[in-house]
């Protein structure tokens, strides 16, 4: 592993996180995971019931992206179970952490009675780890979106194309050269815990949206392969936009506002629902939009 990649890995998310360990002595290992439970209440075939879930959310991501576990390269991704990180609030987080003094890929997830929230989008940045945001949730966000779970932040329901289109109405989108590589310009700050957390939610819903949405955009309009090509060279060269699509970033965001403009008469009925949504309450958005699909209330 080269010096850069492994400042890369450094990058990811600050420290090292410590004390993680799960509390569990149960251990499932799949094709290419080693899964655990942090809290020591689950039954050995719940958790080998959610080990096969992770291992074929996985095989999604990697059959979308036709690419492999990274396994030669850094070993099996390490899957840990654990509770809601607040009372029924569900996500999954990729961090890197220590495992018999080598770092190990993670992805943790918080909460497991129901359908997981964010693991493809977080198994995708371990696939493909990178110490940029943007680039990570441009790439993640559009995968949770394809083979993941629908109701996962930031679409919630929704497509983060109609979260853009409502945006866009109130006058609130953020320009993506303000998005970048660290926590705090996505609303984000690490916690005591060493997580990321969020402090401005308005934010966080505008960035992740349109991260999501401009990643979507690429990956139609330029296609797979394009997209592992920027990943690739982003490792060595900071976002190369111009090496990959011969445009500036202002470019194709000019060019992906257009596209979503083409077609918001079709969604112009998710984009009105959704502004009028977060001009209500931007911190309760997202879990509104999730009751109007569901139907739960």
């Amino acid at each position: 592993m080269t010096r850069r990649m492994i400042m890369v890995f450094i990058l990811l998310a600050g420290p090292l996180i410590a004390g993680l360990s799960p509390a569990s002595d149960a251990i499932i290992e799949t094709q290419h995971l080693v899964v655990t439970d942090a809290t020591d209440k689950l039954p050995d075939a719940q958790l080998k019931n959610l080990a096969d879930q992770a291992q074929t959310m996985l095989e999604r991501v990697l059959t979308f992206w036709s690419a492999d576990a990274g396994i030669g390269q850094f070993g099996k991704i390490r899957v840990i179970f654990d509770a809601p990180r607040r009372i029924d609030y569900y996500t999954s987080v990729f961090y890197l952490d220590k495992m018999y003094g080598r770092r190990v890929r993670a992805v943790r997830v918080f909460g497991y009675e129901r359908a997981p929230l964010d693991m493809a989008h977080k198994l995708t940045s371990a696939v493909f780890p990178h110490n940029d945001k943007l680039i990570r949730n441009m790439m993640g966000v559009a995968t949770e979106e394809r083979v993941g779970n629908p109701l996962t932040h930031p679409g919630c329901g929704f497509s983060s194309d109609d979260w853009v289109l409502a945006f866009k109405r109130m006058n609130l989108l953020i320009p993506l050269n303000e998005l970048g590589p660290d926590h705090e310009s996505w609303g984000h700050k690490v916690g005591e815990d060493g997580f990321p957390a969020v402090f401005d939610r308005v934010r966080q819903s505008k960035a992740y949206a349109e991260a999501g949405s401009f990643g979507n955009y690429l990956i139609l309009t330029y296609g797979i392969n394009k997209i592992k090509q920027f990943y690739k060279l982003s490792s060595r060269k900071e976002r190369p936009w111009q090496d990959i699509f011969g445009m500036t970033l202002q470019e194709l965001e000019a060019n992906w506002l257009k596209f979503l403009q083409a077609d918001e008469r079709a969604r112009d009925e998710n984009a009105s629902t959704l502004s009028k949504l977060f001009e209500r309450n931007p911190n309760a958005a997202c879990l509104e939009a999730q009751k109007l699909v569901t139907g739960k209330q």
